[in-house]
Order: C-alpha cells, then sequence, then structure tokens
C-alpha cells in the first residue's frame, strides 16, 4: 500500500497568508469611512505598508511597498490588531 500526501501530488502549493490593512479615519459612518478608504486605494501614486501572517507558521511580516522588493519585507513580532 503507498501512501500518497496531497502536498506531494500537488508539490508546488503556495502558502496562505493573511493580509490586513489597518486605517484609522474620521468618517460620519462606517460605509463613509470604507468609501474614504477605497478612494485611497484607488489613487495610483499611493504605496502602502501591509501586515501580512502566513497561515501555518503564525509569523507576521511588515511589507512596506514604498522600499525596493529586497528591503520591502521585516518580520514584526509586536502585531496587535486595531480590531479584536
Amino acid at each position: 500500500m503507498c501512501i500518497i500526501s496531497i502536498n506531494q501530488l500537488k508539490p508546488n502549493i503556495m502558502a496562505n497568508y493573511k493580509v490586513v490593512l489597518e486605517i484609522e479615519i474620521d468618517a460620519n459612518s462606517p460605509l463613509d469611512a470604507a468609501k474614504k478608504v477605497q478612494e485611497w486605494l484607488n489613487e495610483a501614486d499611493q504605496m502602502w505598508a501591509f501586515y501580512v501572517q502566513e497561515e501555518d507558521i503564525k509569523q507576521v511580516f511588515s511589507v512596506d511597498l514604498s522600499e525596493e522588493d529586497e528591503d520591502a519585507v521585516i518580520e514584526y513580532d509586536n502585531y496587535i490588531p486595531l480590531i479584536r
């Protein structure tokens, strides 16, 4: 009997990540806040920083898209979610 894991069948399975963009914003309502953030995200000249967590190992990284690729990702040990 030969047992084959899913990873052996699909050796190039990508890791699962959570990506969080937290923004504190003044707005008239939750809808207004979401629309303001959407406008910012759609502006072409904006560069964003994200918190990214690899699901399997639970490691959190800070990713700053305004940096060069080799400098953009750093391990982040003190991440505290804005909404808990």
